[in-house]
């Protein structure tokens, strides 16, 4: 064989293994991409269910304290409402939830939620004075919405308050 043919299939086997090597790098790095693309979604997806839930749970709570100053009269369809609002981002947000989140939604939020709406808005709803009891218990839950929920929700957004360490660490398949 001439020296010249065997240069080119020689170079065209290292043109051909280049882009062997070219395509599985592209393929490596959209694979990547991909799979950040998602876990960014799954991570919106979820800081919009915690967020949502905030707003709804104390809309819902700002509501009642109106009512409990301006009365009942008048009330009702915004009261509902906000109910609605917050019950549909609570199940969106136990879909979301990570198993610890859900665990301490469904064994400490949902009781004491539970317990302030059969007293301190049963009280309210059927125009009973409000006892000690009631505005205590209205106080613990807002302290629970305010301090222990956020306690809670700080793990479920680690990766959105340093997003470049966590992605670091992964490991794509």
């Amino acid at each position: 064989m001439n020296s010249s043919v065997i240069a080119a299939l020689v170079g065209a086997s290292a043109a051909l293994l280049g882009a062997f090597v070219a395509s599985m790098a592209t393929r490596r790095v959209e694979i990547l991409r991909l799979r950040a693309n998602l876990v960014e979604k799954a991570e919106d997806r979820k800081l919009a269910a915690l967020e949502g839930f905030l707003l709804a749970v104390n809309s819902w709570l700002d509501w009642l304290a109106f009512i409990e100053e301006s009365g009942w009269e008048g009330n009702l369809d915004e009261l509902n409402t906000r109910v609605r609002s917050r019950d549909e981002a609570y199940r969106r947000l136990l879909l979301l939830a990570s198993d610890d989140l859900h665990q301490w939604l469904t064994n400490l939020y949902n009781p004491q939620e539970y317990q302030l709406k059969a007293t301190y808005v049963r009280r309210l709803r059927y125009g009973q004075p409000l006892d000690a009891q009631s505005h205590e218990l209205r106080r613990a839950f807002s302290r629970l919405l305010r301090e222990d929920l956020i306690t809670q929700f700080r793990p479920e957004v680690a990766a959105l308050r340093d997003p470049v360490h966590p992605m670091s660490e992964r490991r794509w398949r």
